[in-house]
Order: structure tokens, then sequence, then C-alpha cells
């Protein structure tokens, strides 16, 4: 996915993108509220689909305590450390 199309979905612009990247990237995390995160599957335009795959249990163990450590699901967890490489990688 390319960043327009990433920016296109969260419907921002790149002006509001860079702010955000750069209070991030300086550590300030103010412009998050936590209490305002949806659990459960996220409503996408777009059709899900489920992927099956084996990681090794100690991994299955960490994600597990991280995702409850952060209050959301495996799955919700899952999807946001595919985002962020996807975010990364772009």
């Amino acid at each position: 996915m390319k960043d327009s199309q990433l920016i296109a979905e969260f419907g921002l612009t790149e002006e509001e993108v860079e702010r955000i990247v750069s209070k991030v990237e300086s550590g300030d995390l103010s412009d998050f509220d936590p209490s305002k995160t949806m659990k459960g599957r996220p409503m996408e335009q777009d059709p899900m689909e489920t992927i099956s795959f084996k990681i090794p249990r100690s991994r299955v163990k960490a994600v597990n305590r991280m995702a409850k450590e952060a209050g959301i699901s495996r799955s919700e967890f899952v999807r946001r450390a595919i985002d962020n490489e996807l975010i990364a990688l772009a």
C-alpha cells in the first residue's frame, strides 16, 4: 500500500501525517487517547480475510502477554503489528 493510499484511508493530509510523525518520533504521545481505542474487529470497507500461519509457542505466549497488557485482543495486536510494518516499509 502506498503512502497516499494510507493517508486517504485515515482521512489525513500529508501535513497532518508529518506533524503526527514528528511528535511521535520525539516521544510526544499527547495527541493519543488510548480510551478511544475500539476493541474487536475493525470496521473496514475492504472485505476481511482470515490468514493462518505457524509461529513458535514462545512468540504466541509473548503476543498474548503483550496484547493483554495493552488491553487488546491477540488479533488486534497482530493487525497492528502488520500495519506498523506496512507503514515502515512503504
